[in-house]
């Protein structure tokens, strides 16, 4: 096999391999525009590398002339490809130049198949044969070139105008790596493809066209940006993974504590109204594991007596610039049942002063106040009895002070009722009796 087959032919095999991957990227992720606008260039220099090839090895002027015509169709799809992914990925060039090139390259298009043989030549007289290297023999037009052929040729020029620019744009941004990578290598193969084409029309050189490998260093340059990204972001997702598993660990350790101590954790973004809490806290609250929070949602489940003096009490933290509090109310359950809360938290504020984020712990209390419950019941029923009973009740503690009923319910129960007077007794302490009232 000639080393011309072998050249033309993996410079085709490669952009088409190119165009396979990232066609397959822009697949999984469509979003990705600039995958597919660089398949595309890579498919059509892949095209243009064929085309080339088999030209070389054409032996009359008719077949030359319409490979040459069908060449224009691929030329037109890359330099649209990379107008627009100059406009995608690197978010430069002006707009009204990016539509001028594509414009003036879609009438070169148009007037390309109009004329016969193509936009180039009025008439391709003859081949010449040319002697390479190893003994190859390539074939070179002849022939008559198409004024016309300057509406192509303006179009190219058109676009290392507008690379320019972006490349100055990226440049002055500081983004410095990409203006030289994709910018400067794109002027620098489009002024070589140019200049050699325009050189082979206008019989300046003999020489068949060789474009193919001018564009595929365009292609080349722009898949090494892409194949950067593209690792940088495997990088950035192993490195998400790995703190992913760490938070992971983070929060079944929260978990753990929180739910020895019996303690929920909650945090509130106040600016989004998006509330996240432990596992210990959605199932204090009888929230499930995957239902979005709002605060809207938690004041559903506050019991209806409580719930206007917990909002009034959250509103006014807000409303005078954050700080911590405390609170206890009552929730109703999705089962049904009411249970204690015990609230403690704070709120932060952003750098304007604003209430930013607030957080804070909730512990159940049921037990708690259903003993302080029990503990007054048991007081009130048994100041009922000492004050109805035909006895008196006195004790007499550790300070050798004896005490009446009145008195032991003023000073143990907290007892609104007047305290009777103190007086000494000779007993012994902790001695308790029943005196029978006469």
């Amino acid at each position: 096999m000639s080393w011309i087959t072998m050249a033309w032919s993996m410079d085709a095999a490669l952009c088409f391999t190119l165009a396979g991957i990232y066609l397959l990227v822009w697949w999984k992720q469509r979003e990705g525009r600039a995958h597919l606008l660089f398949a595309c260039s890579a498919v059509a220099a892949g095209v243009i590398a064929v085309l080339e090839l088999t030209s070389m090895r054409t032996e009359t002027t008719a077949q030359y002339g319409a490979l040459l015509r069908w060449a224009h169709l691929p030329v037109w799809i890359l330099i649209v490809s990379v107008v627009w992914f100059v406009r995608t990925y690197l978010r430069a060039g002006r707009a009204w130049l990016a539509w001028s090139v594509c414009s003036l390259r879609t009438l070169a298009l148009v007037l390309n198949f109009l004329f016969t043989p193509n936009l180039n030549y009025r008439e391709i007289t003859s081949l010449r044969h040319l002697s390479w290297w190893g003994g190859e023999t390539v074939s070179a037009p002849v022939g008559v070139p198409n004024p016309w052929t300057l509406v192509g040729q303006l179009s190219v020029l058109l676009l290392l105008i507008f690379l320019v620019d972006a490349t100055i744009t990226v440049w002055r941004r500081g983004d410095r790596r990409r203006a030289l990578i994709v910018g400067g290598s794109a002027i620098s193969f489009i002024t070589l493809a140019l200049g050699q084409s325009a050189l082979v029309i206008w019989g300046v050189i003999e020489s068949p066209f060789f474009i193919s490998f001018p564009y595929l260093g365009i292609v080349a340059a722009m898949g090494y940006e892409l194949s950067s990204d593209l690792l940088r972001a495997a990088q950035l997702a192993q490195r998400f993974q790995a703190s992913e598993a760490a938070l992971r660990e983070s929060e079944a350790r929260i978990n753990l504590v929180t739910n020895a101590a019996n303690l929920g954790l909650w945090l509130w973004n106040v600016r989004d109204d998006k509330l996240w809490g432990t596992e210990k806290w959605r199932k204090l609250f009888g929230f499930a594991e995957s239902e979005p929070m709002k605060f809207g949602r938690l004041l559903q489940v506050v019991h209806p007596e409580d719930r206007e003096r917990i909002q009034q009490l959250v509103q006014h933290t807000l409303e005078h610039g954050g700080g911590e509090y405390e609170s206890e109310y009552r929730i109703t359950r999705p089962d049904g049942s009411t249970r204690w809360i015990a609230g403690y938290g704070g709120v932060e504020l952003d750098e304007h002063g604003k209430p930013a984020f607030a957080r804070g712990v909730s512990r159940d209390i049921t037990l708690r106040k259903q003993a302080e419950d029990a503990l007054r019941e048991s007081e009130a029923r048994f100041r009922t009895l000492a004050d109805t009973a035909p006895v008196l009740i006195w004790m007499s503690d550790t300070d050798k002070l004896t005490r009446t009923s009145s008195a032991i319910f003023s000073t143990k129960a907290g007892s609104i009722l007047p305290a009777a007077p103190w007086s000494k007794s000779a007993g012994m302490a902790g001695q308790r009796a029943f005196t029978r009232k006469t």
